[in-house]
């Protein structure tokens, strides 16, 4: 038959995984067309994995006429669409008999519109311990419940059609009056028969159908959110004993102005009753009347509710309610922009403060535990403190579009000197049209700001003044601004030249009469973000996307004459389409 040279036809001991794409594809066949649907479904697919490779055969194998011919004869079904949602509903019984949670979702996923909604329609009317049990199934299928339901559906009105009828009946076959006039008495009769005749067919229609949820829980009850349609009564105790359980792993949703948090019911010392919630249920559901019980099967709806019963101590709610004031109540934040700890930049539109209301808390968090979920979801009331825009022409700010590293023994004087000059860079912005001046943001450099003496070249001589060091830190400025496009309006070398900038790009700065300037000449502000990690320091600078329209700058220098000639190169696409010159620098040697 499908018989494929190497394949062992004795499903049983076939390893499937270790077959190739044909072999698989002609083992399936022979088993689907020799062995009976249900052995046949569950050889194949027992051991199925995520990827649903021998899945996706069977649904294939089922457009080959000699398969689905074979299986319309065994099964004694009518046409093809029913054979293959015969074997589909055989798919996901397999699946949810043996817990595949993840493979009947992705089943589900593989079928077509047209397909979910016959296999929502065929699991629903067939009451499939699919359709009853597995939530998954529920997830995909549920917008199709209604509907498959409706096509079986008894209304109100014909529940009250057939009371109508039954009454007739019995005033007419105990009222010996009513039989005195012939005339009347024969119609009566023939029309009697005929209600009767239907009234019994229809009865023992619903008989069948209560019949089966005999020693089962009828559809529409709950408990929580759990649906125990189909479920045998004597299980109960212990689905609402793991009811329970999960309960007790669940948590409140709070939601406020600033975000989320759960807090879980352990945690809060929340307890749980069951309160002989199985004895209720077992009572509602066989105390149900005749046409009730018909009514639920057809309806779909959820037609009773049991809840588990929640409570804390006052002693634990109070503890709840300092909790989420400690957490909740905060003062408002302004705008504007911060760095995380990989030293990137964003605009943070801040937050608004908050100001829980304690008593009203108190009485939401008591209504909840009537109603307890695993999730839960909490109002939380109080005072909303609106938080200022000032900076939103930050927002613009997006993109780093430069950096430079310098090297620096990160010890003594002058370790700190940079340190302390670092972090006063660090957050600057500049303004679209104005100029930094290093001075005023890093200096004064004398004992009174904090600075340590360090050596310092003055007067073509090394001495040790406060704020040595802090020169490394404008030339490190210096190499990332070049870097940025910003116009240098006052930049100064230095006396001897220094080891951690190439010569010509380094800038000085001393007291008030040697500066460092530099001016934002772009339509966005500019952020500096300053810092030191280990033995290196680096300027990093931000600005808009679209700030340096597409170009990058790359600043060099060249000996010329015993000085230093630096430039800057302007580049387009990786191309130079322009060089500036920048300054001239020379220094002295050392004596």
């Amino acid at each position: 038959m499908y018989k494929e040279k190497g394949v062992s036809m004795k499903n049983n001991m076939t390893d499937i995984s270790k077959l190739n794409k044909v072999q698989k594809t002609n083992y399936v066949k022979n088993t689907l067309f020799t062995m009976e649907i249900n052995e046949a479904v569950d050889i194949l697919l027992k051991d199925e994995k995520k990827d649903l490779i021998i899945t996706k055969i069977i649904v294939d194998t089922l457009k080959e006429d000699l398969i689905i011919n074979r299986i319309k004869e065994q099964c004694n079904l009518n046409d093809n669409n029913n054979a293959k949602l015969f074997v589909y509903s055989k798919i996901l019984g397999i699946f949810n008999f043996y817990n595949k949670t993840v493979i009947l979702n992705n089943f589900l996923r593989l079928l077509s519109d047209e397909e979910l909604k016959d296999v929502a329609f065929y699991e629903y009317q067939n009451r499939t311990t699919v359709s009853l049990n597995n939530k998954a199934f529920d997830k995909f299928c549920h917008k199709y419940k209604k509907q498959a339901m409706d096509d079986l559906m008894i209304d109100d009105e014909e529940i009250e059609k057939f009371d109508k009828e039954k009454e007739s009946y019995n005033m007419f076959a105990t009222n010996p009056e009513k039989r005195s006039n012939n005339k009347i008495i024969i119609p009566l009769v023939v029309l009697a028969i005929l209600l009767i005749g239907i009234f019994i067919y229809k009865i023992h229609d619903y008989n069948n159908m209560i019949s089966k949820y005999k020693g089962e829980v009828y559809p529409g009850i709950y408990i929580n959110n759990i649906d125990l349609s189909g479920v045998k009564l004597s299980e109960l105790d212990g689905i609402v004993d793991g009811e329970k359980e999960n309960m007790l792993n669940g948590y409140f949703l709070v939601s406020n102005v600033n975000g989320e948090n759960k807090y879980y019911y352990n945690d809060l010392g929340i307890e749980v009753k069951t309160d002989s919630v199985s004895k209720k249920i077992k009572d509602y559901n066989n105390n149900l009347s005749f046409f009730k019980k018909i009514k639920y099967i057809q309806s779909g709806k959820r037609n009773k509710t049991f809840y588990l019963k929640a409570s804390m101590s006052d002693e634990k709610v109070t503890s709840f309610v300092e909790l989420l004031k400690s957490e909740l109540n905060t003062d408002p934040r302004d705008d504007g922009l911060i760095i995380d700890n990989d030293h990137n930049v964003k605009y943070d539109k801040g937050a608004s403060g908050f100001t829980l209301d304690e008593s009203k808390t108190r009485e939401n968090i008591l209504s909840k535990l009537a109603n307890l979920n695993i999730e839960t979801k909490l109002d939380v009331t109080g005072k909303i403190i609106k938080n200022e825009i000032k900076y939103q022409t930050l927002s613009t700010v997006n993109t780093k579009v430069s950096s430079y590293t310098t090297y620096f023994a990160n010890a003594g004087n002058r370790g700190h000197n940079i340190n302390l000059a670092s972090s006063r860079l660090n957050n600057t912005i500049i303004m679209p049209g104005d100029t930094f001046s290093y001075l005023k943001v890093v200096g004064p450099y004398g004992s009174s700001n904090g600075y340590l003496p360090a050596p310092v070249y003055l007067n073509s001589e090394v001495k040790t003044e406060n704020g040595g060091g802090v020169c490394q830190l404008a030339s490190t400025l210096y190499n990332s601004t070049l870097r940025a496009g910003l116009e240098t309006i006052s930049r100064r070398g230095h006396t001897f030249a220094p080891t951690y900038v190439p010569r010509g790009l380094d800038a000085t700065v001393y007291g008030t009469s040697t500066d460092f300037k530099v001016k934002n000449n772009y339509e966005f502000p500019v952020y500096i973000v300053s810092y030191i990690k280990g033995n290196y320091l680096t300027v990093d600078i931000w600005t808009n996307e679209n700030a340096l329209s597409g170009l990058t700058y790359e600043p060099y220098s060249v000996a010329s004459n015993g000085g230093y000639l630096a430039y800057l190169n302007v580049l387009r696409d990786g191309k130079v389409i322009e060089t500036k010159y920048l300054d001239r620098s020379v220094y002295k040697v050392h004596p």
